[in-house]
């Protein structure tokens, strides 16, 4: 699991039928003293974050 920031979100037009409902957040990985690190991500809101929150995400297997 990597912490990151939440800076925004994401308006699609159109979504594949499995992410309808669903919100997408852009996401700045922080390093472990709160520093940005790397390139913003999109990611799925499962747990309705809002922007300026600090929040774990992760990818592969584990996030299913």
């Amino acid at each position: 699991m990597q912490l990151a920031r939440v800076v925004g979100t994401v308006v699609a037009t159109v979504k594949n039928e499995s992410l309808e409902s669903r919100k997408l957040l852009i996401v700045q990985t922080l390093d472990a003293d709160l520093h940005p690190k790397g390139k913003p991500l999109v990611a799925l809101d499962a747990v309705g974050a809002g922007v300026g929150e600090l929040v774990f995400w992760c990818r592969g297997k584990e996030a299913s």
